[in-house]
């Protein structure tokens, strides 16, 4: 059995996604699109997704990275994917 495939009766662990833009110029999307293609080709279903649109990585208040890293303190995930280090 591959690290891809899941036992019957098993369920996946959650993976959080998160997505960050900080400008009206940047898109959400294509970093969407990254994550989601990332997930399918790892075989990864059981996934949440945390955006924060408009919001610079500068800025302490980022209210879905702050529920998100919450969740992660109640390990209530496996994993945190990103798009990119700088949109964390």
């Amino acid at each position: 059995m591959n690290e891809n495939q899941v036992l019957l009766g098993q369920e996946q662990p959650k993976v959080f996604l998160y997505l960050r833009v900080s400008t009206s110029d940047q898109n959400i999307e294509s970093q969407k699109f990254a994550l989601l293609d990332y997930c399918s080709r790892q075989g990864l279903q059981n996934y949440e997704m945390f955006v924060d649109h408009g919001i610079s990585g500068a800025k302490e208040s980022r209210p879905a990275l702050n529920e998100m890293m919450a969740r992660v303190e109640n390990k209530e995930c496996s994993q945190v994917i990103v798009f990119s280090f700088s949109r964390f």
